[in-house]
């Protein structure tokens, strides 16, 4: 428990002594992939975390995997078929609301800090009122908690704010077209069981993305042939984020036990030291993994941090 506790201070030191000009895809963060599901139901195939929001923030994650469904005129946490709840009597169901409730007190609490907040619609079709509704309720009272630009900004322009990775639509007439967040609108599925390559899109005329999220594979397919293999020649830069999913669905399709190799390939895996790599989601994180990803940065921009008490 004292290790633990000293990985998440550790962690929360990082992001406030990076100089202020480094472009937020140049600096390696820590993210969970569907980051809701430590207390869900349906947990054989579709919990993916043993850690709760919290907790993560307080490990060092600074990315979370939001999926959400829009019922009622609420944001409801979900892992496609399976309901997230609030904690492990599984008696109130997570709502989008608490999330950000925890992030913007943890932002309140950690000024410099950054959160990067993906969202998307996880349930069925989704409805063309999803980000409408989901900006009018979130965004709009307090646009000044968020950055919505579609480009990469400095750490600068997003220390103490969410910055918005959009995996939803919105509608081409929508008043705010140009402050949506970052457009990841045409992601595409990476579930065919025979490919490996990660995918470019493009966010705008000048910002693209490369995302390796090959969800299908079986763990050693998944580290070897997919993981590896662009962990090795990802080049994020200021206009181009790299997304690496560790995670997979593959056989035995089981997420705790499929994180368990690739998570520890992963953990044996050096980050370099001349160039930065990406962002990193991962079932399962933890301590040790959060220290890794986000420590690395160190290495890439070395700064004077203050000692760590044991």
């Amino acid at each position: 428990m004292i290790r633990k506790e000293v990985y998440a201070m550790e962690a929360q030191a990082v992001l406030p002594a990076l100089a202020d000009d480094l472009f937020l895809s140049e600096i390696h963060l820590a993210g969970t992939h569907d980051s809701a599901t430590a207390f869900c139901n349906l947990r054989r195939i579709a919990q993916c975390q043993a850690l709760s929001v919290a907790q993560q923030l307080r490990a060092g994650v600074r990315l979370l995997d939001l999926r959400l469904v829009l019922k009622g005129g609420r944001f409801f946490l979900v892992h496609s078929r399976a309901d997230c709840f609030t904690d492990e009597t599984r008696t109130r169901r997570l709502l989008f609301g608490d999330v950000l409730a925890l992030c913007l007190q943890f932002l309140e609490a950690h000024p410099r800090e950054t959160l990067v907040l993906s969202v998307k619609s996880d349930r069925g079709k989704e409805p063309a009122d999803f980000f409408p509704v989901f900006y009018e309720r979130f965004i709009r009272p307090d646009p000044g908690r968020w950055f919505l630009e579609n480009r990469v900004p400095r750490l600068a322009e997003c220390r103490g704010k969410l910055v918005l990775l959009r995996r939803c639509g919105r509608p081409q007439s929508f008043e705010t077209r140009e402050k949506c967040g970052l457009d990841f609108s045409n992601w595409p599925d990476q579930g065919a069981r025979r490919r490996t390559e990660p995918v470019h899109i493009r966010l705008s005329e000048r910002t693209s993305a490369d995302i390796q999220d090959r969800y299908r594979l079986p763990p050693a397919v998944k580290w070897q042939r997919a993981a590896k293999p662009f962990l090795d020649c990802a080049a994020p830069g200021e206009n181009r984020i790299c997304l690496h999913f560790l995670s997979t669905c593959g056989r035995p399709r089981i997420p705790a036990r499929t994180a368990v190799p690739v998570n520890a390939a992963f953990a044996a895996y050096p980050l370099r030291t001349d160039r930065a790599q990406g962002w990193f989601l991962l079932d399962f994180m933890d301590g040790a993994l959060c220290e890794k990803i986000m420590l690395s940065n160190l290495r890439l921009y070395p700064v004077q941090t203050p000692e760590v008490s044991p």
